[in-house]
Parts: C-alpha cells; sequence; structure tokens
C-alpha cells in the first residue's frame, strides 16, 4: 500500500468516526449517556486499547517514521522517541474508536429494533454539570418508580435537585432511554 493510499483511508476513517460522534450527540435532546459509557467502558474499552497497539506500532513503523527530521546520535533516544509517539498515537487513536463505539451504542439504541414510548415523571435526586472546552454540559440523576431503576440522563438545560421530571422518552433497543430533537 502506498503512503496516498494509507493516508486516504486512515483520513476517511477518522471522518467516518467523528462524523458518528458529532451525528449521536447532537441528534437527541436527552441521552441515558452514562449507561452507554459504562458499557464502552466495561466491553470495549480494553479490546479496543489492545487491538490499537500492534495497529500505531504498523502506521508508525511503515508511514510516519520516514517522515522524522531530526536523527539522534543515540539509539536509545530514537526509540525512546518512537515509542513515546507510537504511545501517543495509540492512545489517540483508542479515544477515538471509545467515542465511536459510544456513539454506535447510542445511535443503533435509537435506531435499531423497535422503540418503546414512557412517561416519566419522576424527581431528579441528583444534578450535576460538567464544562468541557468551554461549554456546559447538564446531567439529572432521577429516580423513576415506573423502571424501578436510577436513571442518569444527559440534559439539554439546567435543573434543581428535588425539581420534578416529566419527559415523554423512548426506550430504545438496548433499553437506554432517549428523547430525540
Amino acid at each position: 500500500m502506498t503512503t496516498k493510499k494509507f493516508q486516504v483511508i486512515f483520513y476517511s476513517i477518522t471522518g467516518l468516526c467523528i462524523l458518528t460522534i458529532i451525528i449521536a450527540f447532537t441528534s437527541f435532546d436527552f441521552i441515558e449517556a452514562d449507561t452507554a459509557s459504562d458499557w464502552t467502558m466495561r466491553y470495549f474499552a480494553l479490546p479496543i486499547l489492545i487491538v490499537m497497539i500492534p495497529v500505531c506500532y504498523f502506521i508508525y513503523i511503515r508511514f510516519l517514521r520516514q517522515y522524522e527530521k531530526q536523527a539522534y546520535k543515540s539509539t536509545v533516544l530514537t526509540r525512546l522517541r518512537t515509542i513515546f509517539r507510537i504511545s501517543i498515537m495509540t492512545l489517540a487513536m483508542t479515544g477515538i474508536f471509545f467515542a465511536t463505539t459510544l456513539s454506535i451504542i447510542i445511535l443503533t439504541n435509537a435506531y435499531f429494533g423497535d422503540s418503546k414510548t414512557i412517561n416519566i415523571h419522576a424527581t431528579i435526586v441528583d444534578y450535576y454539570t460538567s464544562i468541557s472546552r468551554g461549554r456546559i454540559r447538564y446531567y439529572i440523576k432521577i429516580k423513576d418508580p415506573q423502571l424501578n431503576r436510577t436513571i442518569d440522563l444527559k440534559v439539554d438545560r439546567p435543573y434543581q435537585t428535588g425539581q420534578t421530571f416529566n419527559k415523554t422518552m423512548q426506550i430504545g433497543h438496548w433499553g437506554l432511554l432517549y428523547a430525540k430533537k
């Protein structure tokens, strides 16, 4: 495979992954994302990392090492640089595929199989926010007697603990709650 073909394949796969992530996290007002994130961490994170280690090693040795400009006199420094770069690339690619897997779980939950409509009427037991890249994200935790479980939801606006949460939502293929925009 030539370097040009590799670049086309690499950028296409990376672009599709990023597109999947964007679609999954902009298509829904409410997502039970914590459960999907837990599943991704529990069942997919380690296998993705294990696969990415040899893949990134091969990609670096076969396609990227030829573009290094600075040559060190010491082979130890050269090997340390190679190990460092392969490690960083492995972590970056693992992160991209982790987010892609999470997005695929969210999308297949909503669009595969039959979804059941449910009216949620529950009290918010916990509310928290997170700030990422200057953007505030809101999360609530509710105890729903109808489903008989505690539900963590990513929501579109701030709430208060003790407030009643009323929403018509869908239960998707994987049993996760969501509401489309």
